[in-house]
């Protein structure tokens, strides 16, 4: 019996050697021999503009121990699903417990602030009184508020960190990080929410409609009014508020033509270029209602020059999104600042689960 038992062993030992070997390989992880597993060390910093990334750093292997000691031949296999289904579920559960705020980076998105009260779950609406709480809340959470143009420079150094062979999502920051974004351009932005940021001395980007705030343009009756440009320099000579193109008429993408899309975008553009005092050096276009193709992001990266665009699609940025299509979080009525960390923090865990 024990000539069967030793023989089982040898089976399964040699079939999860030829196993992890083969999903090393699929993986790119290199295995070592026991001798050469003692320190695994890669450092790799990154700076941008006093946010560091880094990677994590593996200071000793230990080998697996086991103490296997007799083996039932009939449960050989059984026991072998078993083991696989319990890592399965332990890397899900390791996942939920160790996506940190310093691996990601939410981007929050608003768009028009009121004094009275709004209906639970509306994404477009919110009351002012939430919006502080929310603001509250970040601050609370030590959460830094920061500019496109850093998330930019952040994704640039991704980018070299991918050449160098680097593939794990998460960050590693020095800190937790949040963009705000504001989209249409809404007067309620600078009468309500402006104040409110110089408060707490907190950052954020608004995209604009470019041909609603012409000094000229006439608002329809259910038409909200948006802001002037004296509002925008006022804004953003503060420090505090970056200006972007919500292109020209706000039409959604659909099954546009390039040269009708690059022709929204380039007046959205030239008016900025007119109009405002001092640029952002980061390109950005954020997507009437989300609405984009695959295609059209490559020939606005390809033609247009945009560093970021700015999608509606739900997740937090790692190092696998893409700069053509940069996820947010819609920001809904109703929420507390306890509710708004609850959300970043369930977007993040989905993110990170589906890569």
């Amino acid at each position: 019996m024990k000539k069967y038992v030793s023989v089982a062993v040898m089976i399964v030992l040699s079939f999860m050697s030829v196993t992890s070997n083969a999903f090393a390989k699929e993986n790119g992880v290199t295995i070592l021999p026991k001798e050469q597993t003692t320190v695994i060390q890669q450092q790799n910093v990154i700076n941008a503009d006093d946010i560091e990334i880094s990677e994590i750093e593996i200071t000793s292997v230990e080998p697996i121990k086991s103490d296997i000691t007799e083996i039932d031949t009939n449960d050989v296999v059984v026991k072998w699903q078993e083991n696989a289904v319990q890592e399965q579920e332990n890397e899900i559960a390791f996942v939920e417990e160790t996506v940190a705020p310093e691996d990601y980076i939410p981007v929050l998105m608003y768009h028009h602030f009121k004094e009275e009260e709004v209906p639970d779950g509306d994404g477009a609406n919110i009351n002012i009184e939430e919006f502080e709480q929310h603001l509250k809340a970040l601050n609370e959470a030590g959460y830094t508020t920061i500019f496109l143009n850093d998330l930019n420079h952040v994704m640039q150094q991704v980018q070299e960190g991918k050449e160098m062979g680097i593939t794990q999502p998460e960050l590693h920051m020095n800190g937790k990080y949040v963009v705000i974004t504001i989209d249409d351009g809404y007067r309620s932005n600078y009468e309500l929410a402006y104040p409110l940021l110089k408060k707490y001395n907190m950052k954020a980007c608004i995209s604009v409609i470019t041909s609603r705030i012409h000094h000229g343009y006439i608002y329809t009756e259910k038409e909200i009014d948006k802001m002037s440009w004296d509002n925008l320099n006022e804004m953003q000579q503060s420090g505090l508020i970056e200006i972007f193109s919500h292109t020209y008429d706000h039409k959604p993408v659909e099954d546009r033509v390039y040269e009708d899309v690059r022709s929204s975008v380039t007046k959205g553009e030239e008016m900025l270029d007119k109009e405002l005092e001092v640029r952002s050096p980061v390109n950005v276009l954020t997507y009437p209602n989300g609405s984009y193709t695959k295609n059209m992001t490559v020939l606005m990266r390809a033609y247009m020059g945009y560093d970021l665009q700015l999608t509606t699609n739900s997740g937090v940025v790692n190092r696998n999104t893409s700069i053509l299509e940069i996820p947010r979080i819609t920001v809904n009525s109703g929420w507390s600042g306890e509710q708004l960390l609850q959300k970043i923090e369930q977007t993040a865990q989905k993110t990170f689960q589906k890569e």
